[in-house]
């Protein structure tokens, strides 16, 4: 049975998705080490990355949501997430490439302003890419959305919360920075951990009701009798 998830903090000016997310990610530390070294495994064959992401995201995003997943459902996650994995698969590869393009491209023929102008223009695309990632993955392996559907529903996220997604940007670069720092360590958790920070970005953790003690219960049972 899974544990309660109890998100009070001694630290209240945390911001909720560090609070909820690392309250969430402690108390399934061995969950999400499991899941990431899944993820490992499938990434590496490369075509599995996308719907290894999705599929990982997706059972946090039930743990979340206190639905009580089971490992041994990934299987059939992964199944159903091959297509929509595969396109943002595909989504990122592009987008990549037309980064590293238009970076490579525009500052070797520009001056200087122009150099600076397309710097800041990519830098904020790749902001707006990575602050959509949470409302887009919780689209595609929660809502199960069509992919164009899942992108529209993610930027109106964006649009509706837009300092929250901004902000949420800074959570995967300082885990990134961390990363390089501790690479062994990171291997273990560090995927896994930036999707928990993820799916608590989209909503927060579902607190069960506590359950009633057994005087209540036996004053219940009492009263109906």
């Amino acid at each position: 049975m899974m544990a309660e998830i109890k998100t009070d903090t001694p630290l209240p000016w945390l911001p909720r998705v560090l609070r909820e997310g690392s309250v969430l990610a402690w108390q399934h530390l061995l969950i999400l080490i499991v899941l990431n070294l899944l993820w490992i495994v499938c990434a590496a064959t490369l075509v599995l990355a996308g719907p290894a992401t999705l599929s990982v995201f997706g059972y946090l995003a039930a743990l979340r949501d206190d639905q009580r997943p089971t490992l041994r459902g990934l299987p059939g996650r992964l199944r159903q997430n091959l297509l929509p994995g595969s396109l943002w698969t595909l989504t990122v590869c592009a987008f990549a490439f037309l980064v590293y393009a238009n970076l490579t491209f525009w500052p070797a023929v520009t001056g200087e302003l122009g150099r600076l102008t397309v710097w800041v223009f990519w830098g904020y695309l790749i902001w707006l890419f990575v602050a959509a990632q949470p409302f887009l993955l919780d689209a595609l392996a929660t809502q199960r959305l069509p992919y164009r559907r899942a992108w529209r529903a993610a930027a109106l996220e964006v649009l509706r919360r837009p300092v929250a997604a901004h902000l949420w940007v800074l959570i995967p670069a300082l885990l990134v920075l961390i990363g390089s720092l501790f690479r062994t360590p990171a291997l273990v958790v560090l995927v896994s951990l930036l999707l928990a920070y993820a799916a608590v970005q989209v909503r927060p953790v579902t607190v069960p009701a506590p359950p009633q003690d057994g005087a209540e219960n036996d004053l219940q049972g009492g009263v109906r009798r």
